[in-house]
């Protein structure tokens, strides 16, 4: 997937196994525009949010609350279209950096 800006929806959060960091989250997008339709797109993240950590930024960019600690039905944001950024990482491939609200047309 080629680092650039997509319109994509949100299909949900799974669990991941525990690794040397502890258990955590892969957060999936879909692809919905473009060349690259129907592509997913995700980012495994650690399981607690925190304001500065990239589980609590992602929180916060689905579910347009501006405070980590609150309870968040992820399910009710499904099939949602947000704005992803996809950046080329320096080890090489390419990673999900940042989620948010499209901006108004």
């Amino acid at each position: 997937m080629p680092a650039a800006s997509y319109r994509a929806k949100f299909v949900g959060v799974e669990p991941v196994e525990a690794n040397q960091f502890g258990p955590g989250l892969r957060w999936v997008f879909e692809v919905a525009a473009g060349q690259h339709t129907g592509t997913r797109v995700s980012r495994t993240t650690g399981a607690v949010p925190t304001l500065k950590n990239a589980c609590g930024k992602f929180l916060m960019a689905v579910s347009g609350k501006n405070a980590v600690g609150e309870t968040v039905d992820l399910t009710t944001l499904v099939g949602k279209v947000y704005l992803i950024i996809v950046v080329q990482r320096p080890e090489g491939g390419t990673s999900l950096d940042s989620v948010s609200v499209l901006p108004a047309e």
